[in-house]
């Protein structure tokens, strides 16, 4: 039988999340469980510690940063809080991405959500993987422009997902996917803002943060839990805006990543 990790302090742990679920209830804003369990913790001379901070590497080159909801003993264990329904697989996902990048022992995955605590432990079985996988070859697209360049694209995008995994912000996946697409020696430019006209009249610059991959095609990358038909119009007006004919969504919310072709006239 496999010893189970950190036996001891994982169950001091478990008695004070129950003893904060059972004293709030449920359903309370994360921040307040946060707080209530620091507290606990420090109260049974647990050392931990909320948000810390740890920075994502891709490539060895930093991309952005991750706040851990509890850092418990040095890393020993990090607790991942969520008010939710019930646990998901993509919770579980997430907290395994935060394993490759804090390295700790142990992840535990703690629901505040619902009428009982629910937790799941997740042992850190990703230590020591440094190795960008490579994913399976995109299907090359068709009836778009660029359809090589577009694959290649696809490609990079999928080994940043492979790589991080889900759960960090958008900044870290549009980072991570700088880095991949000048490790495959493809061109590109970050289009931070662009200017916005209507009747020839400027209205002033808004926020855009576009990846111009080869002068061609404009890629969205970010990580949002709803990805709807506004997202592909909001990249079709860009399109316009700079006389381009093809983007890709690249959605790194979820477990598998979603990525759409949009044309400036249609989405395919």
């Amino acid at each position: 039988m496999a010893e189970i990790i950190h036996k001891e302090l994982s169950y001091a742990v478990r008695g004070v999340l129950f003893d904060v679920h059972n004293q709030l209830g449920p359903l309370l804003p994360e921040k307040f469980y946060q707080e209530a369990v620091a507290i606990g913790l420090e109260a049974k001379g647990i050392a931990c510690e909320t948000e810390k901070r740890f920075a994502v590497h891709y490539c060895g080159v930093e991309v952005g940063r991750y706040f851990v909801d509890v850092w418990v003993e040095g890393g020993q264990l990090l607790l991942e809080l969520k008010v939710a329904p019930a646990i998901l697989p993509i919770h579980q996902a997430q907290a395994i991405s935060y394993l490759k990048v804090t390295d700790a022992d142990l992840a535990l995955v703690v629901n505040f959500g619902a009428k009982s605590l629910e937790d799941v432990r997740l042992p850190n079985r990703v230590r020591g993987e440094t190795a960008v996988p490579h994913p399976p070859p995109s299907q090359p697209p068709v009836n778009v422009p660029f359809p090589k360049l577009a694959t290649e694209i696809m490609n990079c995008l999928h080994r940043v997902h492979l790589a991080l995994g889900p759960g960090f912000l958008h900044q870290v996946y549009r980072g991570a996917s700088m880095v991949e697409l000048r490790q495959q020696s493809i061109g590109f430019s970050y289009i931070k803002e662009s200017p916005i006209y209507y009747q020839g009249v400027d209205l002033g610059k808004h926020e855009t943060r576009l990846i111009l991959v080869e002068d061609n095609i404009l890629v969205a990358a970010f990580a949002v839990k709803e990805n709807d038909e506004s997202l592909k119009a909001r990249l079709r007006s860009q399109l316009r805006r700079h006389n381009k004919e093809l983007g890709i969504l690249a959605n790194f919310y979820g477990a598998k990543l979603d990525i759409s072709l949009v044309r400036r006239a249609t989405t395919n």
